[in-house]
């Protein structure tokens, strides 16, 4: 994640990350993560002003349909 998030040229003094997979829209990859305490917490944490939000969508040898990734950052 950092290496990924550095690559931007984003200046960070925290980050973390919420990742998912399979789940069919945005509103059920939400509420798959307000429903679980780590990934609620990271959302709920006052401390992170900026996100990066992004969904791939799998191919034919992937494991899930779908891939859900929500980058929360401070900046520095």
């Amino acid at each position: 994640m950092r290496r990924r998030i550095n690559a931007t040229g984003y200046t960070w003094s925290a980050l973390c990350e919420n990742i998912a997979a399979d789940y069919p829209s945005v509103n059920a990859v939400v509420d798959g993560w307000m429903a679980s305490d780590g990934h609620c917490a990271n959302l709920m944490n006052p401390n992170f002003r900026d996100i990066g939000f992004a969904c791939v969508t799998g191919t034919s040898t992937s494991s899930y349909r779908t891939y859900w990734t929500l980058d929360l950052g401070k900046p520095r």
